[in-house]
C-alpha cells in the first residue's frame, strides 16, 4: 500500500466520542469530541443497499481514511466529516509511525 503524502490530506475530520443509545445507522449520543480539525486522506471503497421485509432501505458505504499518526483512539468512537458520521469499523493500523489507516463506514436508512 502506498502511503500519503502530507499534501495529501486534505478532508478536515472530527473524531468524537459516543455513547448509547445507539439506532439503526450505528449513532449515538454524542458525547464529546476526543480530537478537532484533523487532516485527512479519505477513500471511498464502495458501498451496498439493502432493502429488508419492513420496506427500510440500507445503504452503506465503506471509506479508508489516512491521518497522521495518532495515539488513544478506539474503534467505539465515531469519525464526523462535513455532516457524515462515519463508525470505525475496521483496525486501526499503525502505518510505519507516520500515518494511521482507519476503516469506517456510513450507514443510513430510509423507508421505502
Amino acid at each position: 500500500m502506498i502511503l500519503p503524502r502530507i499534501g495529501e490530506l486534505k478532508e478536515r475530520i472530527d473524531i468524537i466520542n459516543v455513547g448509547p443509545p445507539y439506532d439503526l445507522d450505528m449513532n449515538g449520543t454524542i458525547v464529546s469530541t476526543a480530537k478537532s480539525g484533523l487532516w485527512a486522506k479519505i477513500e471511498p471503497l464502495g458501498g451496498s443497499v439493502d432493502v429488508d421485509n419492513n420496506q427500510v432501505q440500507t445503504a452503506t458505504q465503506q471509506y479508508r481514511i489516512f491521518i497522521r499518526y495518532l495515539t488513544g483512539l478506539t474503534p467505539w468512537q465515531q469519525i464526523t466529516w462535513g455532516t457524515k458520521r462515519l463508525a470505525i469499523t475496521g483496525p486501526l493500523e499503525n502505518m510505519s509511525n507516520r500515518y494511521l489507516l482507519i476503516h469506517a463506514q456510513e450507514k443510513t436508512s430510509k423507508t421505502v
